[in-house]
């Protein structure tokens, strides 16, 4: 079912922390370039954009899957990123179909 893409945060088992929307997994609601379409900024752009304001870490691009993973340190510098990729997600009202 279509809805307004929104994160969550959790800890890994090596205590990371991730941050993505897991309301939809099998229909790939956390699909890594919907926050590129969200900010309009390229991959290459999102990727230095995590770094720099958000200080993420571990990226790792699986090219056969097309996925992108990465994660934060902190739990509040990934608490920051939810917060403020889903404002942005809520004012251009981003629907995940």
């Amino acid at each position: 079912m279509a809805h307004l893409y929104r994160t969550t945060e959790w800890e890994d088992a090596i205590g990371n922390w991730n941050c993505g929307d897991v309301s939809n997994l099998g229909k790939n609601s956390n699909t890594w370039w919907y926050p590129c379409n969200i900010l309009n900024l390229t991959p290459v752009e999102f990727v230095k954009f995590l770094i720099q304001e958000f200080k993420a870490v571990n990226f790792h691009y699986n090219t056969k899957a097309d996925v992108l993973i990465y994660s934060f340190k902190t739990q509040s510098d990934c608490r920051k990123y939810k917060n403020f990729i889903n404002k942005k997600a809520r004012e251009k009202n981003f629907i995940v179909p």
